[in-house]
Formats: C-alpha cells, structure tokens, sequence
C-alpha cells in the first residue's frame, strides 16, 4: 500500500481527543512565552512583582489538568457496564425517532 493511501485511511480523532491535543500545544507556547517573557523582565532589570506572570503560566495548566480529569472521568463512565457505548446505543435502536428527539 502507497503511503497516500495510507494517509487517506487514518481516522480523523474524535472532537475532545482534538481539542486536548490543542490544548497541549496552546499550553506549551504559553509556557515557553512565560518564560521567555520572565527572562526579558530579568535582562531589563525589572525589579517588580511577577503575579500576573505566574498566573499566565499556572491558571492555563490548572484549567488543562481540570479538563484531562474531567475528560477521563467521561471515559470510565462510557466504557463500563451500562455505560454509554456503540454497541448500548445500537441495541436501543439509536437510529429510531422517538417523540422527544428527531432524526439526525
């Protein structure tokens, strides 16, 4: 099989595995410019208090470390016994209308 029609068969990752995936970047540049900004503060001389430059740093991976938590609670719920799969969905005839909800 050619590498092009390898690519064309890998899967596009499912929305929230996305958006942790760019949430880690985001967090990383936010970081190294925290850094780099704390540098420059030191270089120039600046003699002044720094809270607002941890809080660029830490409250962006406090808030990553909430949604990783909240993200693998949804997980185990999903994937034990009587947790929402496919396979539950699928027998439960998702693809029927019912009353409350239309058809997607």
């Amino acid at each position: 099989m050619t590498r092009k029609k390898h690519l064309k068969r890998r899967k596009k990752p499912e929305f929230s595995k996305q958006m942790i995936s760019d949430i880690r970047a985001l967090l990383w540049v936010v970081t190294v410019g925290g850094l780099l900004l704390a540098a420059y503060c030191i270089h120039t001389g600046y003699t002044g208090a720094l809270p607002w430059l941890t809080a660029m740093v830490g409250l962006p991976w406090t808030a990553h470390g909430w949604v990783c938590a909240n993200y693998l609670s949804m997980a185990k719920s999903d994937h034990k016994r009587g947790g929402i799969t496919y396979e539950t969905a699928k027998a439960a005839n998702f693809g029927q209308e019912s009353e409350n909800s239309p058809r997607i």
